[in-house]
C-alpha cells in the first residue's frame, strides 16, 4: 500500500499568496493531507483507517513563468531544473473484528532534483529514507527502516512530449519485537511517456518491471502499469482520471495492488492552486497465510504557492 500511496498524486496547501503582478517564480511550497477508511477481508476481518500529511519545497534553478497553456502544466511545458526537499508522515490503524488494534506509523524524508540540458534532456534523482514502527495488538513494537534511490533520465522530443526512464532501488528491514528480522530489496525500471495535446488534453502512461528478493533467497517478479488522462476546460482548471496496478508474483505467493483516482486542480491565481482527489486502493494477497483483500478509499486536499 505504501508503494501505491507514494506514486499516487502530491497535493498542495498554500502558506502565503504573491501579488498578481508577479509572473516568474523560483520557489514552490506544497503541503498536502489526506484521510481514508476501508476494510480487510479474507484471512482476517478488520476495519482500516489511515491518514497522511506532508510538505515539499522546490527551488527552481531557472524561473517558472506564466504561459498561455494550462496553469497546472507549466512545469511540464517549461521543465526547469530544480532541487527539492520533502517530508511525509503516515498512520494506519487496523481494528480486528475479534478485538485488538494494530497501529502503523511512519515518517519519510526525501531530497532530489533534476538538471535539464539545453537539448531538453534531464538528469536527476531522488533519495528517500523512511522510519516507522508497528504497535501490535498483543503488545510489542516492530521497527521498520527503508531506503529508496531513484535515478532519472528525462527527454523532451518536442515542447509538449517527453519520455523518461527511472531506475529504482529499495532496501527494507523489519525488526520484530518477538525477535527476528525480515529484509527485502527491490530493483525496478519504469518507462513513461507523456504528452499535452493542443493545450487541452493530457495523457501519460507508465510500464515498469523488476525483481524483489527477500533475505531467505526467494525471488519475485514485479510488474506495474499506470495511465493518467486529463482535460482542461479552462486555463485555470484541470480534471484528471488515473488508474494503476502493481503485481509482485513468486512461486508460492502473489500480491496485486490497484488504485483508481479522480482529481481536480484549480488555480485561484497565477501563484496559488487548490487540488482535491478521491483515490481508491485495493490490495489482494494470496500466499502462505491465506488469501486476503484490503479496500480503502481516501480523500485528499491540498493547496500550494509559487513565489
Amino acid at each position: 500500500m505504501k508503494r501505491i500511496t507514494s506514486i499516487a498524486i502530491i497535493l498542495m496547501v498554500a502558506m502565503l499568496a504573491m501579488p498578481a503582478s508577479s509572473h516568474a517564480f523560483n520557489n514552490l511550497l506544497e503541503i498536502y493531507m489526506g484521510s481514508g477508511s476501508g476494510d480487510a477481508t479474507g484471512a482476517f476481518e478488520a476495519d482500516v483507517d489511515m491518514g497522511m500529511f506532508g510538505a515539499e519545497y522546490t527551488m527552481y534553478l531557472t524561473s517558472l513563468e506564466t504561459t498561455e497553456g494550462p496553469y497546472a502544466m507549466r512545469e511540464f511545458l517549461q521543465h526547469p531544473s530544480y532541487l527539492n526537499l520533502g517530508l511525509e508522515s503516515q498512520t494506519i490503524e487496523t481494528t480486528f473484528a475479534g478485538g485488538g488494534t494494530k497501529e502503523d506509523t511512519s515518517g519519510t524524508i526525501s531530497i532530489g532534483g533534476m538538471y535539464y540540458l539545453p537539448n531538453g534532456t534531464g538528469l536527476g534523482g531522488t533519495l528517500s529514507s523512511t522510519g516507522g514502527e508497528v504497535k501490535n495488538p498483543g503488545g510489542g513494537t516492530d521497527d521498520l527502516t527503508e531506503t529508496s534511490v531513484v535515478l532519472s533520465l528525462d527527454h523532451y522530443v518536442s515542447d509538449n512530449t517527453s519520455f523518461s526512464v527511472d531506475l529504482n532501488s529499495i532496501a527494507s528491514e523489519t525488526k520484530y519485537a518477538a525477535g527476528g528480522t525480515d529484509e527485502y530489496t527491490q530493483k525496478t525500471i519504469d518507462i513513461r511517456g507523456s504528452t499535452l495535446i493542443n493545450n487541452n488534453f493530457w495523457v501519460s502512461g507508465l510500464v515498469g518491471f523488476g525483481e524483489q528478493k527477500v533475505d531467505n533467497g526467494t525471488s519475485q517478479d514485479i510488474s506495474r502499469f499506470e495511465l493518467e488522462a486529463g482535460m482542461f476546460p479552462m486555463q485555470r482548471l484541470g480534471v484528471f482520471l488515473g488508474v494503476g496496478t502493481e503485481k509482485i508474483e513468486g512461486d508460492n505467493s502473489e500480491e496485486t495492488e490497484k488504485y483508481s483516482m479522480l482529481s481536480a486542480d484549480y488555480s485561484m491565481s497565477e501563484s496559488i492552486n487548490i487540488m482535491t482527489a478521491i483515490i481508491n486502493f485495493k490490495i489482494e494477497e494470496d500466499g502462505g497465510g491465506g488469501a486476503m483483500e484490503v479496500d480503502i478509499t481516501m480523500f485528499q486536499l491540498a493547496m500550494g504557492v509559487l513565489f
